[in-house]
């Protein structure tokens, strides 16, 4: 057995409980009974089993506790073995279901939105001077090579750079900096623009 139960699929498709593909995967740690530690992700899941891809030698019956990236600690027990890792039942408390329930509604919807916009198409936009302020005292003019609904790539003219993870603000958008690029940055702003109010004469 590769997957989850056919049933379980069509219950948590219909619910929205379900997330699929590279772009859901949610990575963690598992934990075995006796101790050892390893890294996770998980492809698929519902309330009743998730799909693991894992490295780590396990065995059909183990009970493994995993932490979650913004979903948090599910016990289970590993059910079947499959080329690159494991399927876990699921043993989550009745009182912890609506909340792991309501966890993973709102992570398959924001990797969904996340989806949408990195497919969004850039544009040179006819405005592309811009001011970046990092902290309260550092303002830094730049020149905007290409924006989208997400984000934006900027030329600041220097190689003293924000770090990688910095908080700045792109004209009247707050933003982060998520890569360096040749004497610039490229940015996801905080809150992504309007599709109706993106056009080439858009000012971040």
């Amino acid at each position: 057995m590769g997957s989850l139960n056919g049933g379980d699929l069509n219950q948590a498709r219909t619910s929205g409980k379900l997330g699929s593909g590279s772009d859901f995967a949610i990575r963690g740690r598992a934990m075995l009974a006796g101790g050892t530690e390893f890294p996770c992700r998980v492809q698929e899941i519902n309330l009743k089993s998730a799909e693991f891809i894992a490295t780590a030698r396990v065995e059909v019956g183990q009970v493994v506790v995993c932490s979650l990236d913004y979903i948090g600690i599910l016990p289970g027990r590993i059910s079947t073995l499959t080329r690159r890792g494991f399927i876990l039942d699921l043993r989550i408390p009745e009182d912890r279901r609506g909340r792991v329930s309501a966890r993973l509604d709102w992570y398959a919807k924001r990797r969904l939105q996340q989806a949408e916009l990195r497919g969004a198409p850039r544009i040179v936009p006819k405005h592309r001077a811009v001011e970046v302020r990092l902290g309260e005292n550092i303002l830094m003019p730049g020149t905007i090579q290409d924006i989208s609904l997400s984000g934006a790539a900027i030329d600041l003219g220097t190689d003293a750079l924000p770090f990688v993870g910095s908080r700045v603000r792109v004209g009247a958008r707050y933003a982060t900096v998520v890569r360096l690029i040749p004497r610039g940055i490229a940015v996801q702003f905080a809150e992504p623009f309007a599709a109706d109010s993106f056009a080439d004469w858009v000012r971040p």
